[in-house]
């Protein structure tokens, strides 16, 4: 019988492989586990064959379509805001005649908010939006002005508020992958456009565009899944609220889970977002492979 051999790379990656396994693989197939066989409060489990009850009970709930529809408003909103923003300025800082010193140095002012840990930012954004001593209710109310300004605290504006500091936030992030993807197209070919006589805008929309279309399909489904279940901005900010008006599916899950200890729903509610992402993920790779 041949004796199996190990090559000296195995044991340099083990530690790695290793704490893969403990921190993606066991606690996704434990979640994946709860989410059938759990019943009830915390994590006791039914002896019975596999049961979709934790998700039918998701299902009836009376708001998993308001929670839904809220997810995909949330993350798809950030994903367009944060595509668009991230191509205009970098499409400036690509284009236009700078000094190389002034690039580097608002490349680096861009990324300050990124940079930034996001209780801070969520507690930044909660202090500037409070009605009692943010900077614009102060000056709203210096000026006699009788309009209450706490967006966080109404309904009708507080998701757009989250969605809002999460697009300042991670704006940054996005902007530099797209900066990057410019900067690696090769210069001749706008040489070779304007000599064909293609102006400005010809040339963002025939040549920078179709040039970084991976890229902002990449950047585009990457952003949609990690904010569609992002928790820490929306939960600090309003935990949901107010009236659950900017409760999203990731918000739902701590609540479920942590508040409620039904460990079986929470685990159900996290594995329907998991399909979510992963639809999303197929879809945007065959796009890509289309190309």
């Amino acid at each position: 019988m041949p004796k199996i051999q190990f090559s000296a790379a195995y044991w340099f990656i083990l530690p790695a492989m290793l704490f893969f396994i403990l921190l993606a693989i066991y606690p996704s197939a434990f979640v994946l586990f709860l989410s059938f066989f759990a019943t009830g409060k915390g994590i006791a489990v039914s002896a019975n064959h596999p049961s979709f009850a934790n998700f039918l009970d998701v299902w009836k709930n009376v708001n998993f379509g308001k929670f839904m529809l809220q997810t995909f408003i949330y993350a798809g909103g950030a994903t367009l805001l944060h595509a668009l923003l991230g191509f205009i300025f970098a499409l400036i800082l690509n284009i236009l005649p700078l000094n190389p010193v002034f690039t580097r140095t608002m490349r680096t002012v861009f990324l300050i908010p990124w940079a930034i840990t996001p209780t801070v930012v969520a507690i930044l954004f909660r202090i500037l939006l409070s009605p009692q001593v943010g900077p614009i209710s102060i000056y709203l109310k210096s000026i006699g002005s009788p309009i209450v300004f706490g967006p966080l605290g109404q309904p009708e504006w507080a998701l757009l508020a989250v969605t809002l500091t999460n697009v300042w936030m991670f704006t940054p992030f996005y902007m530099l992958m797209i900066l990057s993807a410019m900067q690696a197209i090769d210069p001749g070919i706008y040489e070779a456009a304007v000599v064909d006589g293609a102006n400005g805008p010809q040339q963002i929309f025939f040549i920078t565009i179709p040039m970084i279309k991976n890229t902002l399909l990449t950047l585009g489904m990457f952003d949609f899944v990690t904010t569609a279940g992002y928790f820490d901005l929306t939960w600090i900010m309003t935990q949901g609220g107010p009236v659950k008006s900017s409760e999203i599916i990731s918000t739902w899950v701590y609540r479920t889970a942590f508040q409620s200890f039904e460990f079986g729903e929470a685990s159900a509610i996290g594995m329907i977002l998991f399909s979510i992402s992963v639809i999303v993920s197929i879809i945007v790779l065959r796009a890509i492979n289309k190309e």
